[in-house]
């Protein structure tokens, strides 16, 4: 994937190490731009369901409150068995969506010949993705007295990882990036783990999970 991105004109910064498979690597790519790190550990994808029992507690009288607490009370008094009015319906799940797939990624970035390169220049990507442009307005008076209060907010990228798990649409939600790391005599970084959430912009559907798998 990242020769494809370098024969069309990418800007590629970050792991330069012939000796990682590229199935160990991660590409993050955003416009003309591509960053590229090792699998670093922990990194793992997450798909989560929003599943709920909007009958949870009821019981058959559950409408008529006092009622179904007489007869709850009832049921339990009439019998050492513990009967209930509450039924299997009371915990009957309701699918309510998917949430987007997140992805918490580490990125590893280390220099073997250009610490610029290879960890500064891909830190500097990565945030410059997160960022978006927006414009000033005035504090006083109008607000859009500037003449155009509109921004740009940062743009989808591309995520793909060892080469077999592939997602466009996705927006970078958080970066952490140490600043306790050796450093060159120039004052560049000489590896970073970077932590990276990133999610897809919207629910994935079915029949697109087999298009994310290369």
């Amino acid at each position: 994937m990242a020769l494809v991105w370098q024969e069309a004109g990418a800007r590629v910064v970050g792991n330069n190490d012939p000796k990682v498979s590229q199935y160990l690597k991660v590409w993050i790519k955003q416009g003309s731009t591509c960053v590229v790190g090792v699998i670093g550990e922990g990194t793992a994808k997450e798909l989560t369901a929003n599943w709920n029992s909007p009958f949870e507690g009821d019981s058959v009288g559950s409408k008529y409150s006092k009622a179904g607490g007489v007869i709850q009370t009832g049921t339990i008094s009439e019998s050492t068995n513990g009967m209930t009015s509450i039924t299997t319906l009371s915990s009957r799940q309701v699918w309510e969506g998917n949430q987007p797939h997140s992805h918490s990624i580490t990125l590893r970035l280390y220099a073997l010949s250009d610490p610029k390169a290879e960890v500064e220049d891909a830190i500097m990507e990565l945030e410059i993705m997160a960022t978006p442009e927006v414009n000033a307005v005035s504090p006083i008076g109008n607000p859009f007295g500037s003449g155009n209060a509109v921004g740009r907010a940062p743009s989808s990228i591309l995520l793909n990882i060892g080469r077999n798990v592939i997602v466009s649409g996705c927006v970078i939600e958080s970066i952490s990036i140490p600043l306790d790391v050796p450093r060159s005599r120039d004052g560049y970084r000489m590896y970073a783990d970077i932590q990276l959430s990133i999610s897809t912009e919207a629910m994935v559907n079915r029949s697109q999970i087999s298009s994310m798998y290369g």
